[in-house]
């Protein structure tokens, strides 16, 4: 009789594993797809970067032949492209609209290739550059973007 009733809790165990397991994965008993009630989504833990005090905004240094600005000057790897600052820690890239953060990670197929590209300690391949202001840089990226203005002025 104890043997029956471990045997049928068995049976009943599987079967709510098989139940779970078919709700959660969006099938039928008969394979075939039903649309989910809630978007799939995966979460994985990445650490942030430690938060990084910025005493004023930072001057930047346009990367000749791009639209892309490095901040030579701070002690992290930072840039500014098309309307985001990015920061590059630890192996990994985060993005912000404003160089104090905050910062969320980007996947690498996320970031643009003309980011992508950097290596680490990149900035201080352009400390010898001209610096731009950051608020001539912030009033105008868009404008220079648009009529591609560094493509046609080498800045050293």
């Amino acid at each position: 009789m104890k043997e029956e009733y471990h045997m049928g809790f068995q049976r009943f165990c599987v079967v709510a594993a098989g139940t779970v397991l078919l709700a959660t994965t969006g099938l039928t008993s008969v394979g075939l797809a039903r649309p989910r009630p809630y978007p799939a989504e995966i979460v994985i833990g990445v650490p942030l970067p430690p938060p990084i005090v910025i005493q004023a905004p930072p001057a930047l240094v346009v990367v000749p032949g791009t639209n892309v600005y490095v901040a030579p000057d701070l002690e992290g790897d930072m840039l500014f492209h098309q309307g985001f600052w990015w920061w590059l820690y630890d192996g990994r890239w985060y993005r912000s609209h404003s160089y104090g953060g905050p910062w969320q990670y980007i996947i690498r197929e996320r970031v643009p290739g003309v980011i992508f590209a950097f290596h680490p300690r990149f900035r201080y391949s352009y400390r010898n550059y001209h610096r731009l202001h950051h608020e001539e840089v912030m009033g105008n990226w868009q404008r220079w973007e648009h009529d591609r203005y560094w493509e046609r002025h080498h800045n050293r």
